[in-house]
Formats: structure tokens, sequence, C-alpha cells
């Protein structure tokens, strides 16, 4: 007795299943069409692209932290920034200069430590920004070309080093 696997009914007969979602039934056989493929392509693109902005907001909110927080820090490095640029004067100290006064140091150096904070902040931010960018556009070009392996391991390589960047901050 013959067991026939992979095979599936279907209201004309038997046939074997699709070997992709961009295959149809013609003529008795599965065709590949260049539009269903080059749609399916399109589609993993962005599936590939989905995954990379899903790595990078998950990182965002854990260098940004609570969104409050930020808009605290944010007004802190301006409050810092403007005290500065008035030449540091120290009858006029920002409250939020005056909170990291601590220790030691001095309203200069609270002001200086906020500014470099706030730098290397945005600095994180704007990294994060250009890994996921740039990491879209080369999944893109890949899948254009018809190269999902190569798309794939550009996936794999920003979320390798958006890891690492999580990790430093």
């Amino acid at each position: 007795m013959k067991v026939i696997q992979e095979l599936h009914q279907y209201e004309d007969g038997l046939r074997p299943p699709a070997p992709s979602s961009a295959h149809i039934w013609e003529d008795g056989t599965w065709v590949l069409t260049e539009e269903n493929a080059a749609e399916q392509l399109r589609q993993e693109a962005e599936r590939l692209c989905a995954t990379v902005d899903t790595a990078a907001d998950s990182a965002r909110r854990t260098l940004a932290g609570d969104p409050l927080r930020a808009l605290e820090y944010q007004q802190a490095a301006q409050e810092a920034q403007a005290f500065k640029d008035q030449g540091y004067p120290k009858k006029l100290v920002p409250l939020s200069v005056s909170a990291w006064v601590v220790k030691g140091r001095t309203a200069r150096q609270a002001a200086d430590q906020i500014l470099a904070k706030a730098a290397e902040f945005e600095a994180n931010l704007l990294a994060l920004r250009e890994l996921r960018l740039k990491a879209k556009a080369q999944i893109r070009a890949h899948m254009a070309k018809g190269k999902a392996d190569l798309a794939s391991q550009a996936v794999d390589d920003v979320l390798a080093t958006i890891r690492a960047l999580r990790l430093r901050a």
C-alpha cells in the first residue's frame, strides 16, 4: 500500500501544497508570479523593518526612562545652559542646578554635569535613530534585490548593536 503525503483535497482534486504564498495554481501546477513574489518580498521587508523599529523603541524607552522624568531632565538642561550662557552668576542659580550642588560640587560643576549628561543622552538617541534608519534602508535594498539572507543578517547585526547601546546606557 502506498501512502500519499502532502497532497490536499481541493474542489478540483488533489494537489500538492503551495511552495509559498507567492505561488498560484495554474494549469495543474504551482506557478510563481513576479507580482506575487515582489509583494511577498515587500511584506517580508516590512516585517523585518518592524522588528528593527520594535527593538529601537524598546531601547529608546530604556534610554529615556519615564517620559515625565525625561521632560524634567530636559528642563534642567535648558536651565543649566541658560545659567552657563549668563556666565554662571552665583546669585541666579536655577533651582534645577542648585539641586545638583551636593557633595562639594559647585553650581558651575553641577550645571556642566547636567549639560554633559544631556549631551550624552542626546547622542545616544541620535545614534539609535541612525542605526534604525540605516538598517531599514539596508533591509529594503537587500529585499529589492531578492537577497533575503542579507536582509536578515542586517537585522541581526542592528539588533546586536542596539543591545550593546542599551547596555552602555
